[in-house]
């Protein structure tokens, strides 16, 4: 189920992909903006499900398909946060700038972490979770300074901040599941096939995915019928 659980979501983003990228009236740079999202999505599910069909082959493949998998994680983390950034910060340019790069920076020691051989050993698994799960919690910042400058409430509850909130809580709750094994660590044998840690970790992934989709949807569209920019942050 490990394979089919991302195989699955890989295949549903690059349907909406395709769906989002042949609509005429979405202009040029905006495509750009959700090709970022739509690349770390596919790439986070196609290499995880690369690495569960082949990392029985061999000692060498499965070192080699383990770091694409972590490789895919920091890519979708960094897909997450640019359109974000792109419309939370439409109107400053230079803020823009500065957190991309931020997140950029940040994906790229991500990248080069999961290329390491001693980063896929098993004794470093807490490590991983920790590691994206601090990667993804970088967005808070961003989050923040868009909160305060829009207000908290009126952010959650009238923007589309609200989606990007319950997006960081999946992810995060996908990462807690996955490093303290739950449920398997209570129910031992239990979970061998269905509902283990790993699987639900999966599932999880794939509905933040869609969660920020659809938030990105939303504050894109609120951002582009906005009319002229104003002095807001």
């Amino acid at each position: 189920m490990n394979i089919w659980t991302h195989l699955v979501g890989m295949l549903l983003f690059f349907v909406l992909t395709i769906q989002f990228l042949t609509r005429p009236e979405i202009q040029l740079q905006e495509k750009f903006v959700f090709t970022a999202f739509f690349v770390g999505a596919i790439a986070c599910l196609g290499f995880s499900t690369v690495f569960h069909t082949l990392h029985c082959h061999s000692r060498e493949v499965a070192k080699f398909v383990h770091k694409l998998d972590y490789v895919g994680i920091a890519l979708l983390i960094m897909g997450s946060f640019f359109p974000w950034v792109y419309y939370g910060f439409y109107c400053k340019p230079h803020l823009q700038i500065i957190y991309m790069t931020v997140t950029l920076f940040l994906g790229t020691l991500a990248i080069i972490a999961s290329m390491m051989d001693t980063f896929a050993e098993p004794r470093f698994r807490p490590i991983r979770a920790g590691l994206f799960a601090g990667f993804g919690l970088s967005g808070v910042i961003p989050a923040v300074h868009y909160a305060s400058a829009n207000g908290l409430v009126h952010s959650v509850t009238h923007d589309p901040m609200g989606w990007l909130v319950l997006m960081a809580f999946l992810y995060l709750l996908g990462a807690v599941i996955y490093a303290g094994r739950v449920p398997e660590r209570w129910f031992l044998g239990k979970c061998d096939i269905w509902g283990h840690s790993h699987q639900l970790f999966h599932v999880l992934v794939v509905a933040a995915a869609l969660v920020n989709y659809h938030g990105i949807m939303q504050i894109a569209k609120r951002r582009l019928t906005s009319g002229e920019c104003r002095n807001e942050l």
